[in-house]
């Protein structure tokens, strides 16, 4: 049975069905991510069940029951029952919590933040604010704003956290962001696997780390775990030990390194960098300086084509 103030809608797009509220006038499908005009996708909850009915006046001042939410990601306003906790917006898709988004409705939707208005300006000049989130699910992605602290996969409908983490002391719980990830040097990663988005190592990481973008490792030690990333650069002051292997498109070296790398495309050793181990990789370059001892395979290994890290 609907609840009170709410009706059932239909996706165009995917036929899922979810509940929204009457006043809204658009939404976006929880299941594909699919955009939804409401007046022509609701669907009644009663016995003319099918028929299209047309969307009633909204109030956005006064409505009985109801609050004015803005949404913290792209700073989108609409209404929303007062006893609900929780909602997704309906013009980003990022989660939302009311209880620290909720604005009283009669306040005045001109007084936008400073942030917001600014993004606003740098979009007429042409200045990029986005950034592409990747679902961890099915690899689906979508082009969200930097500011962004989470969205929903336009594929399978999952949930994608962007938050970044810093870590500057021991940390032992799970990580799964589409954000940055900073391991300080006092820091301690210990945890099964970490997804990110891209990841700043400069401490002691004891896991798997797997990364949809960069890679930056400035660290004077042992790497516990292996690493999955796009890109990885060992940077100048970096002296480490690998313990697992390393797989990524393309490793550049400017600091000393040692162990097992995998990469799809190529291996640059700069002229400050020192490399010793075994690398498959399907280009690989020594610039006059820099130094590699080891086992050298060239061209397309097994192990790089199908992801495994040993």
């Amino acid at each position: 049975m609907a609840a009170k103030g709410r009706v059932e809608i239909r996706c165009p797009h995917c036929g899922n069905t979810q509940f929204e509220p009457e006043l809204a006038q658009s939404t976006n499908c929880r299941k594909c991510g699919g955009y939804i005009q409401l007046k022509k996708g609701r669907k009644s909850t009663g016995p003319d069940e099918g028929r299209w009915y047309p969307l009633p006046a909204q109030k956005v001042e006064g409505s009985k029951g109801r609050v004015e939410v803005q949404c913290p990601h792209c700073g989108n306003l609409q209404l929303e029952p007062e006893s609900a906790k929780s909602t997704y917006c309906r013009k980003c898709s990022g989660y939302i919590q009311l209880e620290k988004s909720r604005r009283p409705a009669a306040e005045q939707v001109l007084h936008q933040k400073p942030g917001f208005i600014l993004q606003k300006w740098q979009g007429l000049f042409g200045v990029q604010r986005t950034l592409i989130a990747r679902c961890f699910e099915c690899g689906g992605e979508r082009e969200v704003p930097k500011n962004a602290t989470s969205t929903l996969c336009p594929k399978c409908g999952a949930y994608i956290e962007l938050q970044d983490y810093k870590i500057e002391g021991i940390y032992s719980r799970s990580i799964r962001t589409g954000g940055r990830l900073i391991v300080t040097k006092k820091g301690t990663l210990n945890c099964r696997r970490a997804f990110c988005g891209s990841a700043d190592i400069q401490g002691t990481v004891r896991g798997d780390l797997i990364c949809s973008g960069a890679v930056t490792i400035n660290l004077k030690g042992k790497l516990s775990g292996s690493i999955e990333a796009k890109t990885v650069h060992i940077e100048k002051q970096c002296e480490a030990e690998m313990l697992y292997p390393m797989l990524a498109e393309s490793v550049e070296i400017d600091g000393i390194i040692s162990g097992r790398i995998m990469a799809t495309r190529r291996v640059i050793v700069n002229k400050t960098g020192r490399l010793t181990g075994s690398v498959s990789a399907q280009g690989f370059i020594v610039e006059k300086g820099g130094y590699f001892i080891g086992e050298l395979s060239i061209g397309k290994t097994e192990d790089a084509q199908r992801g495994k890290l040993g």
